[in-house]
């Protein structure tokens, strides 16, 4: 693919980045303190074919040190005419025509036309002595649009730094602040105030032209922090005494505790606070033996209220469930039930799938699902795409068509009814977790065993230090009673969020933002960005195709915080870790004639999508595409 040309008027410093001008002196930058003294080989006043400085000398000079450039037309107290009265001997400028304006470099005051005269970029007081080469790239100042090859073009440093008063071409800092001025640029902070920088000056590349790959390792936290959390609570007759705890202390306990973690325990519990929260109830087929007239296999809609995941309610700092969720809970009736088993399987693959459903047979129950208003939602409760469907299950009964096969149902008596291993596969495929609460209410075990195994199975686990460590499921250690269910969902919410395994990969994604809206994902709003187009009036660039490649970085030491890796993903991740990613940039297609200031975004997510880490969990990545010099003076 040829390289696309970007024209000059399209991609000015000014028209990209709104910089303000934050000084007024008219002081000339000290040119000793700049430039140092005349090298080895050759000093101050001595025309002998040495080297000053960086810059190399283009011959021998004769004669005595002269103060400056003498009159145009003249020649030079070493003996050397300077046509153009500059200070630069005809003989280190030539004949050429570097800018192409039509005047031979030794007639042209400014030679490369970056608005610097020639007679301020030759750096030198005597004459005889090579003018200056900065970045010592084998071409003098007045010829180097990029004098200090900081990736900014002499031209554009001079809308930060009007009238280069400050030298900022001379200096890939200007204002000190440790902070390089390309970066600076394309951040949008001001490279002559020391007290304006970016939030992080490690997240950028410049990219010439088809010049070598370049990478960066970039830190990622990768604990869960967008989540949708969702009650899937058995309501036959035996759980009253847990339906009733949970509905008291939903909003005094659970959700404050899961929103907001306890950073002050040891160590600090992350919370999980973009969670959203949701409740579904389940029972068994509505007739014998596996259940009575009247009873739900699954149900997420009640009435008045929704089984849709919603936003907390939040008032003076404090979070509250959301009302539908409250008034769910507080209308679930615990009544019925015929054998042990209870439609578990059945009820998670409705809820994880949203697909209809039909029992028939020995009865007959449909479920027809509601429709999403967000597209991209899935499952019966609209489950948001980028967020990890978290299914608390409470139960106090077995799973018919669970893992053991003796509680599977009667095919004579049932059809239509959905395999372990295809609801497994479901939850699987959405990258969801399942935190088992067992409810002991007279049956001992008998929920716990297919709670840890459907925890094992899909990877719902968390890493417990103790005695050397190892992955434990999400389940309750014990048949817990009724009044401690709460502290028992709290306790297992955060042993996912601080302790819980969770693979983690990158999805490279353009960077856009309308304004005034969280872009950035810190929960700040942003301002308004959108990269550049091609030519005018086409589509904006999508930058995240400079990026090459993003590979995980092998962590050092021991305990690693990770299972496994491989190129592009980190297995089994323990809690909030903080991971390494190397992302590998390139350009082989823009070659701008003005400088090209471009940003992309970097996002630490499940292999299924869901986004993890919070607001360091996603990077924004800047890309500077310098002014392409070789295009415009080839």
């Amino acid at each position: 693919m040829s390289p696309t040309r970007l024209p000059l008027l399209s991609f000015t410093l000014g028209s990209v980045l709104a910089l303000a001008c934050s000084s007024s002196s008219t002081t000339d930058v000290p040119k000793d303190s700049v430039f140092g003294n005349a090298g080895a080989g050759g000093s101050s006043g001595q025309g002998s074919g040495g080297k000053s400085g960086s810059g190399a000398s283009a011959g021998s000079a004769a004669g005595n040190s002269a103060t400056g450039g003498g009159a145009a037309g003249t020649s030079t107290g070493c003996s050397l005419v300077d046509s153009d009265g500059d200070g630069i001997p005809d003989v280190y400028e030539g004949d050429d025509d570097i800018d192409k304006d039509g005047k031979p470099n030794k007639l042209d005051d400014d030679s490369d036309g970056d608005g610097i005269p020639d007679s301020v970029e030759a750096g030198r007081a005597d004459p005889c002595i090579a003018p200056v080469d900065t970045d010592g790239d084998g071409i003098p100042d007045a010829r180097d649009l990029d004098s200090d090859n900081d990736g900014v073009p002499d031209v554009d440093e001079g809308v930060y730094d009007p009238g280069h008063q400050k030298g900022c071409y001379l200096n890939e800092d200007c204002d000190k602040d440790g902070v390089v001025d390309v970066v600076e640029v394309a951040a949008g902070s001001s490279p002559v105030d020391a007290g304006s920088k970016p939030p992080d000056a490690t997240l950028y590349f410049v990219l010439p032209y088809n010049q070598p790959e370049q990478s960066k390792d970039f830190p990622f936290s990768t604990g869960i922090r967008v989540a949708d959390l969702y009650f899937l609570i058995d309501t036959t007759g035996s759980m009253g005494p847990a339906i009733q705890n949970i509905s008291t202390s939903l909003d005094s306990k659970i959700i404050p505790a899961i929103l907001n973690g306890d950073p002050t325990a040891t160590p600090p519990v992350g919370g999980i606070n973009g969670a959203y929260v949701g409740v579904g109830a389940f029972r068994d087929l509505p007739w014998a033996p596996y259940g009575d007239p009247g009873d739900e296999i699954y149900q997420n809609e009640f009435g008045a209220g929704s089984g849709k995941v919603a936003a907390p309610e939040v008032q003076g700092g404090v979070a509250t469930a959301p009302k539908s969720v409250r008034d769910i809970i507080g209308s679930l009736k615990a009544a019925n039930g015929g054998d042990g088993p209870e439609a578990t399987t059945q009820a998670l693959w409705m809820t994880i799938t949203g697909q209809p459903y039909m029992a028939t047979k020995g009865g007959f129950w449909k479920y027809t699902p509601t429709s999403c208003a967000e597209p991209t939602a899935f499952g019966a409760p609209c489950f948001r795409k980028d967020a990890v469907p978290i299914l608390v299950l409470i139960t106090d009964a077995a799973f018919h068509n669970g893992p053991a096969p003796a509680n599977d149902y009667d095919t004579a008596k049932v059809g239509g009814a959905i395999a372990y291993a295809d609801t497994v596969k479901a939850l699987k495929d959405r990258g969801a977790k399942t935190i088992g609460v067992a409810v002991d209410t007279g049956f001992p075990g008998a929920a716990r065993a297919d709670l840890t195994d459907l925890a094992t199975k899909t990877g719902s686990v968390y890493f417990d230090p103790s005695f050397g460590g190892s992955d434990k499921p999400l389940v309750t250690s014990q048949d817990t009673t009724s009044g401690e269910v709460s502290n028992e969902v709290v306790k297992l919410v955060r042993r996912l969020a601080g302790a819980g395994l969770n693979d983690a990969t990158t999805e490279k994604r353009d960077y856009s933002c309308a304004g005034g809206v969280d872009c950035t994902g810190d929960g700040l709003p942003d301002p308004a960005f959108t990269n550049p187009p091609l030519m005018v009036g086409g589509a904006p660039i999508d930058a995240s195709e400079l990026i090459s490649r993003i590979e995980p970085v092998p962590a050092a030491g021991s305990p690693l915080p990770y299972t496994s890796i491989d190129a592009t993903t980190f297995y089994g991740v323990r809690g909030d870790a903080v991971v390494s990613f190397r992302v590998v940039a390139r350009n082989t297609k823009y070659q701008p004639t003005s400088l090209l200031v471009l940003r992309a975004s970097i996002q630490v997510e499940t292999p299924t999508g869901q986004k993890l880490g919070g607001k360091d969990g996603i990077k924004q990545v800047y890309f500077v595409i310098p002014r392409d010099t070789g295009t415009i003076f080839k």
